[in-house]
Parts: structure tokens; sequence; C-alpha cells
């Protein structure tokens, strides 16, 4: 009997981390490389809202936009320790984009299109770097699967199918606080950085995406599954010319003239771990510092993931 109610209440504990991360906004709380240990399963999503007044045109100059952004997106994911050297992971977004360019039938454009539906869905595996660099270190591949949508930039998805590889790095865990007290030796700093490419197979404007972060604790914290802390990030985003420029919150120039983009943003975020729950919770904020062929959007977000072990 006792266990049957075991496993019933294991069930209803996952489903009730589904709910919460479907419902209540989830993102990943989760500072590291992203490893997870074996076994061990992680939920994670994340709701957004990003706004955008102005933009900045092929020669870096602050032009008003014809339609004000003000989009909602959401973002769920799911990750598991496949090995201690592996772990694998697939993510969905999904929400509603009111503002940019979206094709007519026959000729002309449509300013202020809006879409609305799924995103691009993301599978891949990240694996440990060896020797010394086990827990700050890993490399990742990919692959993008498209849900259907055009490359117009009010689109959710780049309707392509794409591939990509990322590395990441970051301070060592188990560095951080050897003492239990914050008065003797603790550690109160974490770093974190990245690089992410994506190649699209259609030629539908690959990415180049990369970011350093430094973290401070609040309470003691390992930085990944612990503690309260704060990060703060540089973000440089790259989109390539290829087929269109990405970015852009619409076109209001010729096709011939458009060149790649870039955006620079800064962001913080405040992390919350419940300890011996396995919940962790997040909020965010960021704005773009400067940009080509991209908008002068800020953003904001709230999050929750939950981890648990087979």
């Amino acid at each position: 009997m006792s266990l049957v109610i075991g496993n019933n209440r294991k069930k209803l504990t996952v489903v009730a981390a589904l709910i919460a991360v479907m419902l209540a906004i989830s993102g990943k709380a989760d500072a590291g490389v992203g490893m997870l240990e074996q076994g061990e399963h992680l939920m994670t999503g994340n709701m957004n809202f990003t706004a955008a007044d102005k933009h900045w045109d092929v020669s870096r100059n602050t032009i008003d936009n014809l339609c004000k952004a003000r989009n909602f997106g959401m973002t769920v994911g799911y990750e598991y320790g496949w090995s201690y050297f592996h772990t694998v992971y697939a993510s969905l977004g999904m929400g509603y984009r009111r503002c940019g360019q979206r094709g007519l039938a026959g000729p002309g454009v449509l300013v202020s299109g809006n879409a609305k539906g799924l995103a691009d869905l993301e599978l891949g595996v990240r694996t440990r770097f060896s020797g010394h660099y086990l827990d700050s270190a890993a490399w990742e591949a990919f692959l993008i699967i498209p849900t259907g949508y055009d490359n117009g930039p009010s689109a959710l998805g780049k309707g392509a199918l794409g591939a990509g590889l990322g590395v990441l790095f970051s301070s060592n865990p188990r560095h951080n606080f050897p003492f239990r007290t914050w008065k003797v030796n603790s550690r109160k700093w974490g770093w974190k950085a990245g690089s992410k490419f994506t190649y699209f197979f259609s030629g539908k404007g690959n990415t180049l995406r990369s970011y350093a972060a430094i973290q401070y604790a609040v309470t003691e914290t390992d930085f990944v599954r612990t503690g309260d802390y704060f990060d703060l990030r540089l973000i440089n985003s790259i989109g390539f010319a290829r087929g269109g420029v990405q970015n852009q919150v619409y076109v209001n120039q010729a096709p011939a003239s458009m060149t790649s983009s870039d955006q620079t943003t800064i962001q913080v975020s405040y992390t919350h771990s419940f300890i011996g729950t396995g919940w962790s919770t997040n909020i965010l904020f960021g704005k773009a510092l400067f940009g080509r062929n991209a908008p002068i959007s800020w953003y904001t977000g709230i999050g929750v993931s939950y981890r648990w072990r087979e």
C-alpha cells in the first residue's frame, strides 16, 4: 500500500511541476554549464514581454517604428541527465508578436502584421569537457525543427531546418563557498560565458549569440541548485543577411539594401532556489544598448524550474 501511495505522490508531483511550468511562467533558474547528474530531470520555462517603439537602421541611426512592438512569449523546456557526461534537452517557444512585416496574397506587404502560435522546436545534447573542466565547461550540439512560419520579422519561428553548436563556461561551483559562514573566506562571486551558432539550411539568416555574465551571491549558494544570487550579463546577437535580416522590427527599406544585423543587450536577473524542494524561481529585465537593423527593445520575464531524480 505504501508503495502505491508513494508512486501516486510522485506522479502528482510531476503533474504539478508540468502545470506550474505551463501556467506559472518558468525560466531556467540554473547557472553553471547546464549539466545534470545521471538520472536527474529538469522542467523549465519562462514568460516574457518585449516592447520597442524605435529601431536602429543600417547606419545605426535611431528611427521611429511604423508600429509599436508589444510582444509576449513563453518557452517550455525539459532536460534529462542521460549519463554523467551527457545531458539531453528539448525546448519549444510560443507567443504573440504584434508588430512586423507580413506578406499578403499578391503584391504588397502588411506592416504591423502579427503572428501567434508555436515557434521553433530545439533538440540538443550537452557534453562535459574532461579533465579539470568537468563542472565548468561543456559543448552542445542541437537541431532546430521548424513550425512552418516564414522569414518575416513578425514570425515566431524561422520556418527552416537548422542545426548548431555551442560552448559554455563557468566558474567551478565546487569552489564557491568552501566554508559554512559568510565571514570566513567565502566566495560571493561567480561567472558564466557562452556562445551559440545556428545555421539554417535554406539560408534564412544564420545567427551567432554570445554572452558573458558575473554573478553575486545574496545567500550561500553554488550558483546552480541552492541559494539566492544576482546575475548581470552582456548579450550580443548577430544575424547574417543570407535570405533577409532577422532582427528588424519591420522592413522599411529596399530588400537589396539589407545587411547583417546585430544587437547588444544588458540583462540583470535574480534567482531564488527553495532548498530541499527542487524548485527555483527567477525574474529578469533587459535593455538593448546599441545595434544595427535591430529593435531598440526592452524586455522583462519571470520563471520557475523544477528538478527531480528518478
